[in-house]
């Protein structure tokens, strides 16, 4: 959907509606719900972690469909999914987790079957196409690992963290549209397509990665990570009619037995009495 929308417009035009969508849907939430009392009591390191949330959250969406613009959707895609591995690099030093080989599998066989679903196992007529776009595209994921562990630090509402955040990434494509592009209305095809990346990645997304974050370990929730393409194939199964290949199989398997691997390694390291 990021490609077909940046067919029409630039990536600071769709980070302007995208966050500007959010905003909107956020803050009517959140009047509905105060009724009125909007801004939170918080000290300033509270509100320096929040803040750094939405820089962070700023740049994983505004270097990746930047990336999108050099190098092909799918060399995009393979790089991007090498945020599971900088949630757990960066877990290790911000929330003290250890790592361990039932980590390290569970990222190699999620990371694997994420390639294989992406390339469909064919490498020999893959290439990287543009050095500038491939390092847009890892820097997006460097950003990704950074926002996934500061926001499971944040311990304030999460509604409210979700408007300020979502606040912060707007104001900054704001900045981004006025200095590098220009303001284009909508049209209705572009609408939909830029409501459907807020509603999926913000509204709902941002929902339910919090919720995950609150109650999981960082390493946990990168390996839940690597299921987006695999339900990305379920819908296009179910929704285009197309037919699951033998590699398709096997990169669901590495998929979908990655997490129980981690959760495995975590029963036995309990049972043992080894923090992790």
């Amino acid at each position: 959907m990021s490609k077909l929308v940046l067919n029409q417009l630039d990536s600071y035009q769709v980070l302007f509606y995208m966050y500007g969508i959010g905003v909107v849907i956020f803050a009517v939430i959140i009047l509905i719900k105060t009724r009125g009392t909007i801004f939170p009591t918080w000290t300033l390191s509270e509100w320096m972690l929040v803040l750094a949330c939405g820089v962070f959250t700023f740049l994983y969406d505004f270097l990746y469909l930047k990336s999108l613009e050099l190098i092909p959707a799918v060399e995009a895609s393979m790089l991007n999914y090498l945020f599971p591995i900088f949630i757990v690099i960066f877990a290790i030093p911000i929330h003290k987790e250890k790592l361990n080989c039932y980590k390290i599998l569970s990222m190699i066989m999620g990371l694997l079957g994420t390639i294989l679903l992406i390339t469909k196992g064919n490498f020999t007529n893959f290439s990287f196409t543009n050095l500038e776009g491939d390092l847009l595209a890892i820097s997006a994921a460097v950003s990704w690992g950074l926002f996934t562990n500061l926001v499971k630090k944040n311990k304030k509402d999460m509604l409210m963290s979700t408007f300020v955040i979502t606040l912060v990434a707007w104001l900054l494509a704001i900045v981004g549209m006025l200095v590098y592009s220009q303001g284009k209305l909508l049209q209705m095809v572009d609408f939909y397509g830029v409501l459907w990346l807020c509603l999926s990645n913000i509204v709902f997304g941002f929902f339910l990665y919090f919720r995950a974050l609150k109650y999981s370990s960082a390493s946990l929730i990168a390996s839940f990570t690597f299921f987006a393409p695999f339900v990305t194939l379920v819908f296009i199964m179910l929704l285009l009619g197309e037919r699951l290949t033998w590699m398709d199989g096997l990169s669901a398997i590495l998929i979908l037995f990655s997490v129980p691997v981690q959760r495995v390694g975590e029963v036995i390291h309990r049972r043992k009495g080894i923090v992790i």
